[in-house]
């Protein structure tokens, strides 16, 4: 006879994935001044169906300075597209910071 034991009840668990906190982050990349690396980059925000609030661009020598804004990101999905961004082979540095608290949260993360 089959077990007619019903399943446990899920216990709430907080899911960093669906946090949406009313907070932005600020990006600032330096990649490869080439012609798809922007493509790149929004093609990868694109995919998360994320829109940048704002997005900067300036082409100094051979490189390319981005900064991007996005908000309503947790920490934890900030942090792990910073790391996404790192893995792109045009892009040599990332670094990321959240821009609604104090200076010593607000602190830059390098990388």
């Amino acid at each position: 006879m089959p077990d007619a034991t019903p399943f446990p009840a899920p216990h709430s668990r907080r899911d960093p994935w669906q946090d949406r906190p009313e907070s932005a982050v600020e990006y600032r990349l330096r990649t490869e001044a080439e012609a798809d690396v922007l493509c790149r980059l929004l093609g990868l925000f694109a995919q998360l169906q994320l829109l940048p609030q704002q997005l900067q661009v300036l082409r100094q020598d051979g490189d390319l300075q981005v900064r991007l804004q996005l908000h309503g990101l947790s920490l934890h999905r900030a942090g792990v597209l910073a790391e996404k961004l790192r893995g792109l082979v045009c892009v040599w540095q990332v670094d990321w910071r959240q821009l609604d608290h104090s200076p010593e949260q607000a602190a830059l993360r390098t990388g």
